[in-house]
C-alpha cells in the first residue's frame, strides 16, 4: 500500500499492519511535513508510468517505528542521515538519559524530603521575592511574642528592660519583688488635728538592686468602698537585694468611716 505526503506528494510504501486503528503521526523525509495519518489514508499501488512518477522515500513516523519503503523505518533511523540529525539524536539521547537520572533520584529520596519539598512548592519558598516576604512576616511574629511575654522575660533577663525601655515599653510590674512586712496602724490626735500612721518595712525579696516606687495607701470604709488614696515616696531611691527598708505614712484627717487600709506600689511620676 502507497501512502502520499499531503504537503509534496511524495509517495512511500508501508504496510497497513504498521498502522494503529488509532492512526498514527508522519514526518515527510522529504519535506518535514508532520501528519496523522490512519488506514484509510493508504492507497492501493498502481502501476507506475514514465508520465506520472511517483517517488517511493521513506516516511519518518513520529510515535512508532516504521520501515523504509518496503518497511518504512522512524525518524532517528532515516535513509539519509546528516550532521544535524546525528547531533540532534545524541542531544535527545543524552536528555532522555539525564531524565532517567532525575526520575531515579526522585523515587530514591526519602519520604520527608519529598514532603518538604512539595510544601515549599505550594508555599513559594522557592521563590527568593516570597522568602522575603515570608522572614518579614516571622520577624514580625517574633517581636509581637516578645513584646506580649515582655514581663516574663525581663523577669528571667532583667538586663532586657533597658532594651524594652529604649522601645518606650513598660515592661517591670511596678513594685515586683517588694514586700511589705510588720505593718503597724495608728491612729491619733496631734494640735486638734486626726491623723492615721501607718508604718513598717518594705522588703526586695529579689538578688537584684530595685529602683523604690511610690507608695500607694488606699483608705477602704467596711465595704471596702475607696474613701482616701496617698501617694507617698519611700525614704530611700534603691532598695539594694535582701535589704529591707523602714517607712512611715502619716494621713491627716482620715474618714471617721476608714475600716481598712490597703498598701500598694504605683510609678514614679514624671
Amino acid at each position: 500500500m502507497l501512502l502520499y505526503c499531503p504537503q509534496c506528494n511524495t509517495g512511500y510504501e508501508i504496510e497497513p499492519d504498521l498502522i494503529p486503528e488509532k492512526g498514527i503521526k508522519m514526518r515527510c523525509a522529504k519535506c518535514g511535513k508532520i501528519w496523522r495519518c490512519t488506514r484509510e489514508d493508504l492507497q492501493e499501488e498502481q502501476v507506475k508510468t514514465i508520465a506520472e512518477p511517483k517517488e517511493t522515500q521513506s516516511p519518518q513516523p513520529e510515535e512508532e517505528t516504521q520501515k523504509t519503503e518496503d518497511n518504512p523505518t522512524p525518524e532517528s533511523e532515516s535513509v539519509e542521515q546528516t550532521p544535524a540529525n546525528t547531533e540532534m539524536q545524541d542531544i535527545f539521547a543524552r536528555l532522555s538519559t539525564q531524565t532517567q537520572d532525575l526520575f531515579q533520584q526522585e523515587q530514591a529520596r526519602p519520604f520527608h524530603e519529598k514532603l518538604w519539598i512539595k510544601l515549599k512548592h505550594s508555599m513559594g519558598l522557592d521563590r527568593p521575592g516570597t522568602l522575603k516576604y515570608y522572614l518579614l512576616l516571622i520577624v514580625a511574629i517574633i517581636a509581637l511574642c516578645l513584646f506580649a511575654v515582655r514581663y516574663e522575660v525581663v523577669r528571667v533577663f532583667p538586663q532586657a528592660e533597658k532594651i524594652y525601655s529604649a522601645l518606650g515599653a513598660e515592661s517591670r510590674v511596678v513594685g515586683e519583688g517588694l514586700e511589705f512586712q510588720n505593718i503597724i496602724r495608728n491612729e491619733y490626735e496631734e494640735d486638734y488635728v486626726r491623723k492615721l500612721e501607718i508604718k513598717g518595712y518594705i522588703v526586695n525579696t529579689t538578688p537584684q538592686k530595685i529602683e523604690m516606687p511610690l507608695i500607694h495607701v488606699e483608705i477602704m470604709d467596711k465595704d471596702t468602698n475607696l474613701l482616701q488614696a496617698v501617694d507617698d515616696k519611700a525614704p530611700i531611691a534603691e532598695l539594694s537585694a535582701g535589704e529591707k527598708q523602714m517607712f512611715r505614712i502619716v494621713v491627716t484627717q482620715p474618714s471617721a468611716l476608714a475600716k481598712y487600709v490597703l498598701l500598694t506600689f504605683s510609678a514614679q511620676k514624671d
